[in-house]
């Protein structure tokens, strides 16, 4: 097919809907019942499977590898936080720290117009041939570089009512129903701003992500089953659908835009990783402690909030205050004076960095090697003495065993070179592992106040994540009846192109979903080489101190922080 012939040739719109965390443990079950049928029609006319996830399957790392189609080693975001240049100190990620090219400049250079709408780490926005809205990880709305064009945020504010990217409601044991509201109530917005957006400013190609899915399962996940430890069906029943509301109303959110839309349009439903229970916390710096590799400070300072964590001492203060019904005592503490006491327990400021090997970081199985030249005071040594602790590590992580059970606690190990590739290995974790298969997360916090190195989950979690995700795809250039069985999140960005008629680059890590294709819509696949330049990451926006505070709270609020 000549290019002449390619341009004259109707292209359908591409609409890509992310449904963050969503997963077949659930949605396969309420697709058969019927509860969402507008999934459910596009499965039966068109091709659906699991794709599976970045390891570990974190958001931002998963989002960028969607959007580049390339490993975290190809892009560098590996998790919410990136460790600040000659510091142990993190900042948190932002697209402009994307170190490959994402999916609107291939869009732009190709001639197609692209809108991107909520994207988790998305900001700042970028000028672009379309619209694009910043997501979870950036200041609020007013933001200069929340939305582009800048002038988009007052449309929608005049068209549907004040503008929501993220929860108002922080979720509670006992506020439960406020925060499912909140919830629904957001995806209610969202719906029209995408309706909206669609209608009034069209473009060749969508990029939708909604992340309450996620959010949901990572609060409600212990409502589902009476069998979850600590399950009170008195009380606790009455949320046993929460996650299935807000299921059926993304599905609900889905055939308001194939009805606005149409089944002439391609579509791709997909999430980023799946979801399912989680039973607590493995504190993983305290292992280390234990085991040598990790060592604190040995001033006055340290030693004293080492006794208060071992003691408990101010939980146990707090918990006895709340039992006598003086909970009111805090809010008389400024929250600038009461901040200051939660940093008063143990965290990376108090490691005696100079005699410690290695330190993990993340809310999954991630543990880094203190090395000479990448850390700031490094003392383990590249070569021989960086292979050898990288040996003696995994060995160690082989025998840990869970205090109770005495299975294996870390499970799926890797060395980073067998999970990761390209220019941004190095500032990958060293050891990446999950604890019995995600059914566990770690904490940055030591846990030594815990009679064993597992404690109880944090933020009330009871749901985290797993690698398996969802994809369903339908529309003109997709064959029917087709089962997915080996996509992975790098291939997203191929199948993007290639639906939109657009060359695939051959460097990608990823690839087009071929089987999934028309046999025309296969025949017209083009692959071109690679571009010798490696996009640079743009300036980080500058955000005032209440921003980042903002920012920060509101990631911890929803766990995503330890």
């Amino acid at each position: 097919m000549t290019r002449d012939e390619r341009e004259q040739q109707r292209v359908p719109p591409l609409i890509v809907l992310g449904w963050d965390a969503a997963t077949w443990d659930l949605a396969a079950r309420w697709v058969a019942e019927g509860k969402l049928p507008h999934l459910a029609r596009l499965m039966q006319r068109g091709a659906w499977g699991t794709i599976r996830s970045t390891n570990p399957p974190v958001s931002p790392a998963a989002w960028s590898s969607i959007i580049t189609g390339k490993n975290p080693g190809g892009h560098g975001v590996y998790d919410w936080f990136a460790r600040r240049e000659g510091s142990y100190a993190v900042e948190y990620v932002h697209t402009g720290q994307i170190k490959a090219r994402p999916v609107w400049e291939y869009f732009n250079r190709g001639g197609k117009r692209i809108g991107v709408f909520n994207l988790p780490m998305l900001y700042p926005a970028v000028p672009l041939d379309g619209f694009m809205f910043s997501g979870l990880a950036a200041p609020q709305a007013q933001a200069e570089n929340f939305a582009y064009p800048p002038a988009l945020i007052s449309e929608l504010e005049e068209a549907i009512g004040p503008f929501r990217h993220a929860e108002r409601t922080v979720y509670r044991y006992g506020d439960e129903r406020a925060y499912l509201e909140d919830m629904l109530d957001l995806l209610d917005y969202q719906q029209r701003a995408v309706l909206y957006l669609m209608e009034h400013h069209p473009c060749d190609a969508y990029l939708f992500v909604l992340m309450q899915i996620d959010h949901a399962q990572h609060k409600f996940w212990r409502y589902l089953s009476p069998d979850y430890p600590g399950y009170d069906s008195a009380r606790d029943g009455a949320f046993a659908d929460a996650i299935e509301q807000v299921y059926r109303r993304m599905d609900a959110l889905l055939g308001a835009v194939v009805d606005a839309v149409g089944e002439q349009a391609n579509y791709m439903v997909l999430s980023d990783h799946g979801g399912g229970p989680i039973y607590g916390v493995v504190h993983l710096n305290r292992w280390l402690h234990e085991m040598g590799w990790l060592h604190l400070r040995r001033d006055v300072r340290t030693r004293l909030k080492l006794w208060l964590a071992r003691t408990d001492a101010i939980g146990r203060a707090y918990r006895l205050i709340s039992r006598l019904g003086l909970g009111w005592v805090a809010n008389l503490v400024s929250k600038p004076a009461r901040n200051k006491v939660v940093s008063s327990f143990l965290g990376f400021e108090d490691v005696d960095w100079s005699r410690t090997r290695a330190y993990a970081r993340g809310a999954f199985g991630q543990i880094f090697i203190n090395l000479q030249g990448r850390e700031p005071q490094g003392i383990v040594a590249p070569g021989e003495a960086y292979r050898s602790a990288v040996n003696e590590l995994l060995a160690a992580l082989r025998s840990l065993r869970h205090p109770e059970t005495g299975e294996p606690l870390a499970t799926d190990i890797c060395r980073k070179e067998e999970v990761f590739s390209g220019p941004f290995v190095d500032q990958a974790a060293d050891v990446v592992f999950s604890l019995q298969h995600y059914r566990y997360q770690t904490s940055v916090r030591m846990g030594v106040e815990q009679d064993s190195i597992i404690g109880p989950s944090e933020y009330q979690d009871s749901g985290g994540h797993r690698p398996e995700g969802i994809l369903v795809m339908a529309g003109p250039d997709i064959e029917a009846g087709v089962r997915i069985d080996d996509a992975q999140v790098v291939d997203v960005l191929p199948t993007m192109l290639a639906l939109a008629d657009l060359p695939v680059p051959a460097d990608l890590d990823g690839r087009p979903l071929l089987n999934a294709l028309t046999g025309e819509r296969r025949a017209a696949v083009r692959f071109v080489e690679a571009e010798a330049e490696v996009k640079a990451g743009e300036a980080a926006p500058v955000m005032s101190a209440a921003e980042r505070a903002e920012l920060e709270k509101r990631l911890r609020d929803l766990g995503y922080l330890g």
